[in-house]
């Protein structure tokens, strides 16, 4: 597929759904019925970074009224010295993509987190412009096939809103 900025290998069923930017280059992908990828390039892409996962007892819960669907809630103050990793959604590994450092995100559950890429610094050190290609929720194959997409993605350079580098 060929988004001018950024080419990479899909499967023949993908599609591209064109979208509008206001300060970047963003667009879908239609995968399927059930299945969508977001890139966007540019100053502002999400990092894709799982929030902090924050731990409360069932005390604190009820007395500020909170949504628990939030929170890790446990029994009381002794039980909170767990390891809130153990909650995480997501897995982070890093890799270079096309001579780029690159954040790759898949869910530790197939089907249930995001899994994609997020590229810090697209044209060198000093460039401000970020990338990143995901989709949340994804069935697992789509999650497989991103994942061996994002391997053959190449960036080719052009100017951003008037960013040099």
């Amino acid at each position: 597929m060929d988004f001018g900025l950024f080419t990479l290998e899909a499967p023949y069923r993908w599609e591209e759904v064109k979208q509008n930017g206001i300060d970047s280059y963003v667009g879908a992908i239609a995968v399927d019925n059930a299945d969508t990828l977001y890139f966007d390039l540019g100053m502002y892409s999400n990092t894709l970074t799982e929030p902090n996962i924050q731990v409360i007892t069932r005390q604190m819960m009820e007395e500020n009224n909170l949504d628990s669907s939030d929170f890790i809630v446990v029994k009381d103050i002794m039980s909170m010295n767990i390891d809130a990793d153990l909650y995480r959604k997501q897995n982070v590994s890093w890799d270079t993509i096309d001579n780029r450092r690159a954040k790759i995100v898949f869910p530790r559950i197939s089907g249930k987190g995001t899994t994609g890429i997020y590229i810090g610094s697209l044209w060198g050190d000093s460039s401000r412009v970020r990338f990143n290609l995901h989709g949340s929720n994804l069935k697992t194959q789509t999650e497989k096939d991103l994942l061996k997409a994002i391997k053959t993605l190449r960036f080719y350079k052009r100017n951003i809103d008037n960013e040099e580098n």
